[in-house]
């Protein structure tokens, strides 16, 4: 099966492509930003991997959590690229991608990433199986619940705010790997996980402001 992936959920670019035996990946982290550097690293990776969209079997991009606006940039690319080949999306989620890094880890594996002020993306893996899908909750939530937690590692933008509850993860393992955003692709198109290009949105796990403050005047 022929896939080529999109990660933009953070200040990385993660590309990964597979033909069925060999998987390619390529990865970004620099001073440019997403909306710049996106397009020509798509257009080199591509070349030298010798990617033929026409030939893909399907495109898969991560959907997050993570910042709306790079995620945005990242979906928009994969749809473009679908919509014009007529080819099927595999979402996948970002911060099971990057807990993979942690198979090596016996306890848990949590995401923890910034949202807006006063609350963060949370999520919690074991050896790669979803124990809590990423949710958005307040510092005092998260911190409740990292406590019940046997033997936790935590990783992601927000994680130095849980150094008294476990491990945190050095920096380096938090890097998005191509292979496995390719992995957890398959595995997604195996449980049918796949959509039409323009069904693909980022997870909207924040609610707005203008919900939040119309929850606040009905005192919910």
């Amino acid at each position: 099966m022929k896939i080529f992936a999109i990660d933009t959920s953070s200040e990385q670019i993660c590309l990964a492509y597979t033909d069925g035996r060999n998987t390619y990946s390529a990865s970004y982290v620099g001073e440019q930003r997403h909306l710049v550097k996106l397009a020509p690293l798509v257009e080199d990776f591509s070349r030298l991997a010798g990617i033929h969209f026409e030939e893909l079997d399907a495109l898969a991009c991560g959907v997050g959590p993570g910042s709306l606006t790079a995620l945005r940039i990242g979906i928009a690319t994969v749809q473009a690229i679908a919509c014009a080949h007529a080819k099927p999306v595999i979402p996948v989620v970002s911060s099971k991608v990057m807990a993979m890094n942690f198979l090596f880890h016996e306890g848990y594996v949590v995401v923890v990433k910034h949202a807006r002020e006063h609350f963060v993306y949370f999520s919690c893996y074991q050896k790669s199986e979803e124990v809590l899908s990423p949710k958005v909750l307040s510092f005092q939530e998260a911190f409740e619940l990292a406590q019940g937690l046997r033997n936790p590692i935590f990783a992601g933008d927000a994680k130095q705010f849980f150094q008294r509850y476990g491990r945190i993860s050095p920096d380096e393992l938090e890097m998005l790997r191509g292979e496995l955003l390719i992995r957890e692709a398959m595995e997604n198109q195996k449980r049918g996980v796949v959509v039409e290009p323009h069904r693909v949105e980022p997870l909207y796990l924040q609610k707005s402001i203008a919900e939040m403050n119309l929850e606040k005047r009905l005192g919910v």
